[in-house]
């Protein structure tokens, strides 16, 4: 058996996954189900009704005009009638189609929070908005339609061709052979629009990514004048996604002209059976009716198909990420940790990215209110032992422990609610300044957040902002200066009161002037707190407890400033370079 046959019946089953957000919705979807099929009904009310008055109104029936007038107005009325169940059917399926994109799309973004750093490292950001967005939508279809006609279609096929047959055997049969012509082609052109389909939604991800690119990256694309090659990069994706959609759209839509034509020659060989059959014409028009309604079923019912197939490769990509396991979680029998008393400590941590060892036998330990510092040269590992304090990572050898406690035996929230991050690359999030600096605390006080800002020296410049603490910094703060910024993370820090706090570059980025605000904030920040800083400019850590000096993944070094200028090795030689 092939690769792609023996995977259909999986790939079907994930589709069949997905009508677990069906359930929330099961009354209302099961309404709309039952006005469309009152609207399936409709069609055999016409079917054995418009003939009856064909015959009554043009005298093959002898009938008075009060019989005439009793007859013609149930047109009216099952039109009435055929039209509100078709809207109540439509109304409420779509609104249980909507709902699920909304349910989809929640679940799908709350699983991505649950996710751990090492996903996100390996991500494409383009290609994850992509899956909440248009494979949502197009999973969405297929939940919905393929359900809504699989219950209204059928009965309509199947109540109109008892009809058919119990009328004139032998025409409806004759119309039955017909049938399989129109549904080769979808067997044909399924496998051609579920591939195409794969392939559209993974360029749909590629123009997003590329999107996401270029405007965060603007200032570098200009200054290095690279707009055409961004141009050039982006017309290239943009074509090939084309390219890929009209084929999607050939396979689709090729379908109903080749049924129509189908239907036209069964139309010319049902005159001609009728002309040899010296058929009445009111017989005749209730054989035509009753083929004219099983049209609409089968041509929607032969779509069912490639829309399945066109969802398929959507559901796939959605169910990946609900699929993906995040690698840090809590143990099934994770303890809360209480806070910090003693120390933090690394005991022979070692850590790998992939292949790649970025820690070796580290050894070390963080007392209670102490500030310590981690110096060395781009890729030591100084970030490594934050990410592995904030659990971001768990060792690959050894253990962190807290109070003598490893970390990983404990509860996530409990240990991240005791620290708090600020880092070089300040986040700060499309909104005003005051829920930016309640971010991890949203239930602080007016009075809270100002007092935060205050300590952290960025009250002054808020109020000069033109809706003070109401004013939204725009995306990623664009708004702000990078001191400002960086002040509002402090503040940030400050009203979450953590135990323990980690700073990272904090100031690497700043101007002179900033820098001593800046620092200023820190100092308040760091009193009493147990402090773990990064920092190549050494002039900023010269007050710390303990230095520790990292090179190649391995503590090379350790002690006070002093110290470790009179030991003469690397902190000396990084020293000198920067003083000198």
């Amino acid at each position: 058996m092939s690769a792609s046959a023996s995977s259909t019946p999986s790939r079907f089953h994930n589709w069949l996954r997905l009508l677990v957000f069906l359930r929330p919705h099961l009354p209302r979807f099961l309404s709309g189900q039952f006005f469309g099929v009152l609207n399936a009904l409709t069609s055999l009310a016409l079917m054995k009704g418009v003939p009856k008055i064909w015959d009554s109104v043009f005298g093959v029936q002898g009938a008075s005009l009060s019989e005439v007038f009793t007859l013609i107005t149930m047109v009216p009325v099952i039109m009435i009638v055929r039209a509100l169940t078709s809207y109540l059917n439509t109304y409420l399926t779509s609104w249980v189609a909507n709902r699920i994109i909304t349910d989809i799309r929640q679940k799908v973004f709350e699983h991505l929070q649950k996710l751990s750093l090492d996903f996100y490292s390996k991500a494409n950001v383009g290609d994850l908005i992509s899956r909440i967005t248009s494979d949502c939508q197009q999973a969405q279809s297929a939940i919905t339609t393929v359900v809504n006609d699989m219950v209204r279609h059928p009965i309509t096929l199947l109540t109109v061709a008892t009809a058919l047959l119990v009328k004139d055997w032998q025409f409806s049969l004759a119309a039955v052979v017909l049938a399989p012509l129109c549904i080769l082609p979808i067997a044909i052109y399924g496998r051609k629009v579920r591939r195409s389909s794969r392939l559209h939604q993974e360029s749909q991800g590629e123009i997003v990514s590329r999107l996401h690119e270029n405007i965060t990256g603007a200032r570098v694309v200009k200054a290095f004048h690279m707009e055409p090659y961004e141009a050039k990069k982006f017309g290239e994706t943009s074509y090939r996604q084309f390219a890929l959609q009209m084929r999607i759209v050939r396979s689709v839509n090729i379908l109903s002209p080749l049924i129509e034509i189908v239907a036209s020659l069964g139309a010319m060989a049902a005159l001609l059976y009728a002309f040899q059959r010296g058929m009445r014409s009111g017989d005749f028009w209730e054989l035509l009716l009753g083929i004219f309604f099983l049209y609409d079923p089968i041509k929607n019912l032969s779509k069912l198909h490639t829309t399945i197939q066109k969802s398929l490769a959507s559901t796939d990509r959605i169910l990946s990420i609900l699929d993906t396991v995040p690698s840090i979680a809590d143990a099934p029998a994770a303890r809360e940790l209480p806070p910090i008393r003693d120390a933090l400590e690394f005991r022979d941590v070692s850590f790998r990215y992939d292949a790649k060892w970025v820690l070796q036998n580290v050894s070390l330990r963080i007392p209670h209110g102490k500030t310590i510092a981690l110096v060395g040269p781009s890729g030591a590992g100084k970030t490594t032992l934050l990410n592995l304090l904030l659990r971001f990572y768990d060792p690959t050898r050894g253990a962190m422990l807290m109070d003598g406690a490893d970390l990983r035996e404990g509860a996530l929230l409990s240990l991240r609610r005791q620290i708090a991050l600020v880092s070089q690359d300040t986040v700060l999030f499309n909104d005003t300044i005051r829920n930016n600096i309640r971010y991890g605390r949203m239930d602080a006080s007016e009075a809270e957040v100002i007092e935060a800002a205050r300590r952290a020296h960025a009250h002054e410049f808020v109020l000069h902002q033109p809706n003070g603490y109401d004013t939204v910094v725009g995306d990623k703060g664009v708004k702000l200066s990078g001191g400002q910024k960086q002040r509002l993370a402090i503040a940030r820090a400050i009203l979450k009161n953590p135990a323990i706090l980690l700073l990272d570059e904090a100031t690497s980025a700043l101007d002179t002037e900033s820098e001593r605000v800046v620092q200023q904030a820190l100092d308040e920040l760091i009193r009493g707190r147990t402090v773990v800083v990064i920092a190549h400019r050494l002039s900023t850590i010269q007050r710390a407890d303990l230095i520790v000096v990292l090179d190649g993944g391995r503590i090379v070094e350790q002690g006070t400033h002093a110290e470790l200028l009179a030991r003469d090795r690397l902190y000396r030689r990084l020293h000198d370079l920067q003083f000198r």
